[in-house]
């Protein structure tokens, strides 16, 4: 409640403050290309065109859908496309944590790259997760591999971020927020967010625009011991300043800055399984394992701490007929303290207790670009660039404790933090250059042909030296590799157009580190070759449906199979899979259907599966079965409808539903580690000002409180099916509260 009230004094300083401002309102989104007529504009293929123009299957939502839907974080995401799931457990969510149509990463392994790639304004943010979503414009996802056009990452997909760009024309400013608190109406944790942004012009060809984030968080895990949930804080401020010192030249220079904390692990494993000697153990402070468990118990207090920040320089020159751009970027981030697994169980009573010592985690990002694109109105059209990219970590010795309890005084080391339990001192160097390009040959008025390649060179190298076994060791990987993608597209009528695509993607190997004694090896880079045909068209004026059919094999995919050792330590190890699947077909709606109703929905069937033959982790064969993290079927349901209530005031009701068929967490055959088909269900009624300046509403997401899983994991702490964790976020329980909107 303490953090809840001084967000509503924030709130009020800050409304103070933009009052004062004698402007008049202006939303800078409603600047934006998309909004000038009924077209949605996106930059998929690296520069503005008409999504139903696009080869690609793409699932849009702009600023408006994103603030009804509440997209605050990138775990959010999940509910705008039904193609796309975020799976960010603590500590696996490599570049974001995405999948697209079943095919993603999750992987502890430091020197991993997702196959999912995250793009903020045209700069690939690699290993260097964002987390807060604000002051958005739209962000699209493109499905299958995209390497031909974009950077780092993308032999599944992209998730393409671009923020509200400066304006010349006028001063504005925003507040907007979202309250709830636990206990209130029926909310089962905290959460506090509030966003601001001031755009101010410089000149007439100038503009900085400043915005910022403070969400704050209680829960959603409790600790019985102190009574308390856990404190989940994050701050986050960019600044964007956009200049035209020339006619045919544009400067957009950008910086951000995100530092979070989080109490006792944050979103952690909770017991929602045990036997009955586990059972009773933790019974003496009060836990009972079940579903949707939010509490543990312990007397320790730690905290862990990260930051995130970078810039980024592009520069657009209008060399006649050509458009010459440099897009440099540098970007850190920073984990420091005591991380999730600082205290694995969380339970004092347990005999058993398994904890990792604090973490000195470093990344560095560099990444520079170079694009020459040709106008669009021509026979051939084209984007052809270089790309290059230099990505460090370095990790500190991070010691592993396992100690077992005999009875009351008798504490025996299963594994001591002293020798094997040292931890190692890590360097992973990732650095890659790669030379692309993608033309159209627009062959008639109705007939293009698409052609693209890219070119890869990529070495990836770990410096490591074992502290408990007195090692070092230098592991390298050296790759090349060309990717390409071929295709035609065909205009059916004014408003509707055919495709079809083939394409061959790449993702960069990884080197896996082992706990001691073994040793550090080589995971192969991943290959996937993939077809999609397509079909879209407007309805209605300006409602977009987008169909596709797609196919997708994978040479080499990389898996983690998590298992526990018989320490009761989770093991994870990375290894290659040939021949996983991905295939069906997917339907998108999205858009303005008429004035007063905007409606996002999609369905997807997505069948990825594991090959003929394959040995799941509990020695069963899983071979034809689903993939972990990816269910078979989802949909999506985002919609707002707005009414005259006076002559100054407009009534809303928005929606926001998603289903799930079920979802394995582990890639065996065990019932308990999967989760049942389910919805979630959530929504807003409120009111606005007839000229869109204030609006207040109130909000609920998961109503029904329906406890889906970030991860489960058997054998938690041990005897496999008998005992399960979970970790639960943030979308697991009910929230609901009160937000608001106001621009001056």
């Amino acid at each position: 409640m303490h953090k809840f009230h001084l967000s509503i004094a924030a709130l009020a300083g800050a409304s103070v403050i933009a009052l004062a401002a004698p402007v008049q309102a202006q939303d800078t989104a409603a600047q934006a290309p998309d909004a000038a007529n009924s077209d949605i504009i996106v930059t998929a293929q690296r520069k503005q065109e008409k999504v139903t123009e696009v080869p690609i299957s793409i699932t849009v939502a702009n600023q408006a859908q994103l603030e009804r839907q509440q997209v605050n974080t990138m775990n959010d995401l999940n509910r705008i496309a039904p193609s796309l799931e975020i799976q960010q457990a603590p500590g696996q969510n490599t570049g974001g944590g995405g999948s697209i149509r079943g095919i993603g990463t999750q992987t502890f392994s430091a020197g991993a790259v997702a196959s999912v790639g995250v793009v903020v304004d045209q700069v690939s943010q690699g290993n260097a997760n964002i987390s807060d979503l604000f002051d958005v414009s739209r962000i699209e996802v493109l499905k299958g591999p995209q390497g031909t056009l974009f950077g780092l990452t993308t032999s599944a997909g992209v998730i393409n971020i671009t923020t509200n760009a400066p304006d010349f024309h006028a001063f504005s400013a925003r507040v907007r927020g979202e309250l709830s608190d636990a206990g209130t109406a029926g909310s089962k944790f905290g959460n506090q967010v509030l966003q601001g942004v001031v755009n101010l012009p410089l000149a007439s060809n100038a503009a900085i625009r400043v915005s910022g984030v403070a969400n704050m968080r209680q829960g959603v895990n409790r600790n019985l011991t102190t009574g308390d949930l856990n404190d989940n804080d994050r701050y986050g401020v960019r600044a964007r300043l956009l200049w035209e010192p020339a006619d045919k030249l544009t400067v957009n220079l950008i910086g951000d800055y995100a530092r979070a904390r989080a109490e006792n692990g944050g979103d952690f494993f909770t017991f929602i399984k045990t036997s009955t000697g586990v059972g009773s153990e933790i019974a003496n402070c009060g836990l009972v394992a079940r579903e949707g468990n939010q509490n543990y118990c312990t007397s320790q207090s730690y905290v862990g701490h990260t930051e995130n920040y970078g810039g980024s320089l592009q520069i657009d020159y209008q060399a006649e007929p050509f458009t010459l751009t440099s897009i440099t970027a540098l970007r850190r981030s920073t984990e420091t303290g005591y991380s999730a697994a600082s205290n694995v169980f969380r339970a004092d009573p347990l005999a058993l207790q398994v904890a990792n010592g604090p973490v000195n985690r470093h990344l560095s990002l560099f990444t520079q670009e170079f694009r020459i694109s040709s106008p669009s109105d021509q026979f051939f059209e084209y984007t052809a660039g270089a790309f290059y990219s230099r990505q460090k970590q370095t990790r500190d010795p991070e010691t592993l404790s396992v100690m077992l309890t005999l009875f009351p005084g008798m504490t025996i080391p299963l594994v001591d933090p002293a020798t094997t339990g040292a931890g190692a001192n890590d360097k992973i160097v990732d650095e890659s250059l790669a030379f692309f390009g993608q033309g159209t040959f627009h062959l008639s008025p109705g007939l293009r042909l698409i052609a693209g390649g890219r070119y890869t060179t990529d070495r990836l190298s770990l410096d490591r030296y074992n502290y408990a076994t007195a090692v070092a060791s230098n592991t390298v990987l050296n790759v090349g590799n060309f990717s390409w993608k071929l295709g035609a597209q065909y205009d059916l009528a004014r408003n509707a157009m055919v495709y079809a695509t083939a394409s061959r993607g790449f993702k960069g190997g990884q080197i896996a580190t082992p706990s001691a004694p073994a040793v550090p090896f080589v995971v192969l880079p991943e290959i996937p070759t993939a077809y999609e045909a397509g079909l879209k068209t407007t309805l209605f004026g300006g409602w977009v449906a987008d169909l596709s059919l797609f196919y997708q094999k994978i040479k080499d995919f990389q898996a983690q199979q998590c298992t526990v050792d018989s320490n009761s330590v989770i093991s994870c190890v990375q290894r290659n899979i040939d021949g996983v699947k991905s295939r069906g077909a997917e339907i998108n709606f999205f858009g303005k259907v008429f004035d007063g109703l905007s409606l996002n929905t999609g369905f997807i069937y997505a069948k990825a599966t594991y090959p003929t033959g394959f040995v799941g982790t509990d020695g069963t064969v899983i071979g034809g079965t689903q993939l972990a993290y990816a269910p078979k079927y989802k949909f999506t349901l985002s919609g707002e409808y707005e009414v005259p209530v006076t002559s100054r005031f407009n009534g809303f009701l928005a929606v926001d539903t998603v289903w799930k068929s079920r979802i394995r967490y582990e890639a065996n055959s065990r019932s308990e580690t999967t989760f049942r088909p389910h919805w979630l269900v959530g929504g807003r009624i409120g009111v606005r000002t007839e000229d869109d300046r204030y609006s207040l509403s109130v909000f609920g997401r998961n109503l029904f409180n329906v406890h889906e899983p970030s991860l489960i994991q058997s054998d938690f702490p041990f005897g496999g099916a008998a005992n399960i964790g979970a970790i639960y976020g943030p979308q697991s329980f009910r929230q609901v509260g009160l937000s608001f909107d106001a621009k001056f």
